[in-house]
């Protein structure tokens, strides 16, 4: 129960023990921080605030939501609504998908025609967005738009002035500079989550004919993760630091045996490629502003060597913290936290080692530990994402 929703985890699953889930968490959690969610659907949105309420929870955030009537979002946003105003929400999360779109590309348009219309349906849009934030003084949570289940004009749909594809894509670009521009919007890209887990795995169009839920049973997990991301981020809650460890995990082989001419890491072989491919993105981390450090049961000088090979995309100066002995990897994560100066649920921990993993997760419950495949270098991107 305790790992049921640290990613990647079992959609189904978290949908089916929803309320284990639930009471487990309230059992759990001492101190939690309290906010007050608004959600405006143009569909059913339950389940959703169901699940999202778990995932807060998950990190610490206890919730209350309101609810608009079912499909209301557009007059629950732009009019007085007492209720609403009462409820005094910190978010307002519009859930919005390609049903609540009211005027889609005509055979006969023109291109001009098809313009207005993607101009008009962002513009309705944006002046709840804006009526929100001015009555509210709210953080908005906004969609952009998925990409349409099937293609009527196949292939050319998303360069076709008249596809849906294309049209999806006019509305997107608004929502982005809008969200770029304004500070009280915060994007929800469920276009790029929606094409990562497949079009076919979020809709499911019996679950929108039966029910109104304008997306699959097993998407909406991934979009109330999603969306409790958004907030815990806002919050400062983000992962601020991650540390790493080194043998078969940034490079191949083990330094202290191999040597450092040994070890796998440039582009000679498939495997010293995909080592050489995920410090590339760590090192992206790093740019963006992600702390890096080194926890690894290793001899100093040894761990050290292995970044004076020539084919090393990391450098020793990339890491804030540099912990390589025969301690306890959690007693080194402490000194690191300490050393830097972040709190312990501000750091990821990678290890290709599943007893390090354990061992961490087991000692330090609130360091995030990745459940990776160390026979799998390609897949540690993937869940570092």
């Amino acid at each position: 129960m305790q790992n049921i929703l640290q990613y990647p985890f079992d959609a189904l699953a978290v949908m089916k023990k929803k309320r284990a889930i639930k009471r487990y968490l309230l059992e759990q959690n001492g101190s939690c921080t309290d906010k007050k969610i608004a959600v405006l659907g143009g569909s059913t949105t339950s389940e959703i605030v169901d699940i999202l309420e778990l995932f807060l929870l998950n990190e610490g955030i206890r919730s209350v939501f309101y609810q608009s009537e079912y499909g209301a979002w557009y007059e629950e946003g732009m009019f007085d609504n007492e209720k609403l105003s009462a409820f005094a929400p910190d978010y307002i999360y519009l859930h919005l998908t390609l049903e609540n779109i009211r005027q889609l590309p005509d055979i006969n348009d023109g291109q001009s025609i098809i313009d207005g219309k993607a101009e008009q349906e962002f513009a309705r849009v944006q002046s709840v967005c804006q009526s929100l934030i001015n009555n509210y003084k709210s953080m908005i949570i906004l969609n952009n738009l998925v990409l349409p289940g099937a293609r009527q004009l196949g292939n050319i749909d998303a360069s076709d002035v008249h596809g849906i594809s294309n049209f999806i894509a006019k509305i997107n670009a608004h929502v982005h500079e809008y969200a770029r521009e304004s500070s009280n919007i915060l994007l929800n890209d469920v276009n790029y989550l929606a094409s990562y887990i497949g079009l076919g795995r979020w809709y499911d169009d019996n679950f929108w004919h039966s029910y109104k839920i304008a997306l699959s049973y097993e998407a909406i997990p991934e979009l109330a993760y999603n969306i409790c991301r958004i907030i815990r981020a806002s919050l400062g809650k983000s992962k601020k630091c991650l540390v790493l460890d080194l043998d078969n995990t940034l490079w191949g082989g083990v330094i202290g045996d191999d040597g450092i001419d040994n070890i796998k890491i440039g582009k000679e072989t498939p495997l010293a490629e995909a080592y050489t491919h995920f410090q590339k993105y760590v090192l992206g981390l790093k740019k963006r502003g992600v702390i890096l450090a080194v926890c690894s049961k290793n001899e100093l000088e040894v761990a050290r060597e292995g970044f004076s090979h020539p084919d090393s995309i990391l450098k020793l100066e990339d890491f804030a913290a540099f912990k390589a002995n025969w301690d306890e990897k959690y007693r080194n994560i402490i000194k690191i936290a300490e050393e830097i100066n972040i709190g312990l649920d501000s750091i990821v921990f990678m290890d290709d080692n599943p007893v390090e993993r354990q061992n961490v997760r087991d000692n330090l419950p609130m360091v995030t530990v990745p459940e990776i495949d160390g026979d799998d270098i390609s897949s540690y991107i993937r869940l570092l994402d």
